[in-house]
């Protein structure tokens, strides 16, 4: 607990509203998607770089951890505060402070949601690529801290792809910018790709200038339906072997069908093993032989029914069920483990034959999702969290999920970081070694370990 003249320091950075330290005003800043739940002792919203200066500098000489967080849409606990810290919250920075589309660049605060950045690119023909399922609701600063990715990651890259340059407020409450703010290259370090995905454990980004660029011509959508998740899984490495890279190869299996059929009612067969939604992107004569050529592969891997979108509104029926997918699963369980494994996309179909036997072997109820162009995979493990024995299935499934990634050659995590859940599986990923380098960045930029503690890596 904070004693009252560091709540009176704070609230004279901040101002009365923008320090919460109630038990019943903190509460909602507790948790994330993990269903686990921090301790801290008060949140904070700056609106200002300098106001997060003023905090960090307090926050170092009182002792006190800093956890940051924007929307709380983490799933692997990156944002979960620990023991006695306080969280800076970073929503009210949500300006977006320039456009320059000479030089294909916005820049925006941290608290930005993608949503929002996109709808305001549009206006003028441009589009911010980074698309994570949950952007409507996800803030730019979050995406920067997991690297998010997206449905378009497999042909544009995840967030830090498209990151030009970052203000960032370092432990020690000094400010730097990483990068540039446009094509340029940089000289000495990329310190932008390291803080990037890092989580908040070496820096707070307060500024950052993200790549843009126009909308494309043109785009065809299509959606190839499969008997059974392996022939889709075939088709998925078919297409990208045929030489295509499509803007977005999105799967769901069985269950995830149903479910959002029960919900949404998309007008996907419910006896199909699994569905593959395939946009292509760019000029539009170059559009109608890459169709052709995505139409003749499903088939050879036994496509039930392949769809190409003749209509605005036909492209929003395909995209529904994907839409919905996450949200839908509550109709069988009322919670769910995302898992963010990813593998090789040679590997996408062994990957997916693997899920299939963990849930044989695990008798556990198991939807998948995937990004499947880059072999990102989302297992959704249904669950009840008042069911003991369930969480703990729910939990061993998730290790043999990882190991299976790891077993071939992939990650265990994609896009939605590595926080406290996956910290134990690091020294399988990448050995002792190359964890000894993570833990001298992390010194080397936050010696007191005070910015967000605990995740990814212990000191």
């Amino acid at each position: 607990m904070l004693s009252q003249s560091q709540v009176n320091k704070l609230k004279s950075i901040l101002g009365d509203k923008d320090v919460i330290t109630s038990k019943i005003g903190m509460y909602a800043y507790g948790y994330d998607g993990t269903m686990l739940e921090g301790a801290h002792v008060a949140v904070v919203f700056p609106e200002s770089t300098q106001e997060v200066v003023e905090v960090v500098n307090f926050c170092r000489e009182q002792g006190i951890a800093l956890v940051p967080r924007g929307a709380g849409t983490n799933v692997s606990g990156g944002t979960l505060p620990s023991e006695g810290s306080i969280v800076i919250n970073f929503a009210r920075m949500n300006k977006v402070l320039e456009i320059d589309l000479e030089n294909y660049v916005a820049i925006v605060e941290p608290g930005v949601v993608n949503w929002d950045i996109q709808e305001i690119l549009a206006k003028y023909g441009y589009y911010y690529p980074p698309d994570p399922a949950s952007w409507k609701a996800s803030t730019i600063g979050g995406n920067l801290g997991e690297s998010s990715g997206g449905p378009k990651c497999f042909k544009y890259g995840v967030t830090r792809d498209f990151i030009y340059g970052l203000e960032v407020v370092l432990p020690n409450g000094k400010v730097i910018w990483v990068g540039g703010r446009d094509f340029s290259s940089e000289p000495m370090y990329d310190l932008t790709r390291i803080i990037v995905g890092s989580e908040g454990t070496l820096g707070f980004i307060t500024k950052a200038a993200l790549r843009i660029q126009p909308v494309p011509q043109a785009k065809r959508t299509m959606l190839g339906i499969f008997n059974t998740p392996e022939d889709c899984s075939q088709a998925v490495a078919d297409i990208v072997a045929a030489g295509i890279i499509p803007t977005t190869l999105e799967m769901m299996d069985n269950l995830i069908i149903n479910t959002t059929e029960d919900y949404a009612h998309a007008g996907n067969p419910r006896d199909a093993g699994a569905l593959i939604i395939i946009e292509v992107d760019g000029y539009a004569a170059d559009l109608d032989a890459q169709v052709e050529t995505i139409r003749k592969v499903c088939e050879k891997d036994n496509a039930k029914e392949f769809r190409i979108a003749k209509s605005a509104a036909e492209v929003d029926q395909i995209w529904l069920a994907r839409r919905v997918a996450f949200g839908s699963v509550a109709r069988v369980k009322p919670n769910y483990g995302i898992n963010d494994i990813t593998v090789p996309r040679s590997e996408f179909p062994k990957a997916i034959a693997g899920i299939e036997k963990v849930k044989k072997d695990f008798g556990a109820t198991i939807g998948i999702v995937a990004h499947a162009g880059d072999g990102n995979l989302h297992p959704l493990i249904l669950y009840d969290q008042r069911n003991k024995e369930e969480v703990d299935l729910l939990h061993k499934a998730e290790m043999v999920l990882c190991e299976l990634a790891l077993s071939l050659g992939g990650t265990v995590s994609g896009e939605h970081g590595i926080g406290i859940l996956k910290k134990a599986l690091m020294p399988k990923e990448f050995g002792e070694q190359t964890l000894n380098v993570f833990k001298k960045i992390k010194r080397a930029f936050d010696p007191q370990n005070k910015f967000n503690p605990g995740k990814i890596i212990d000191l």
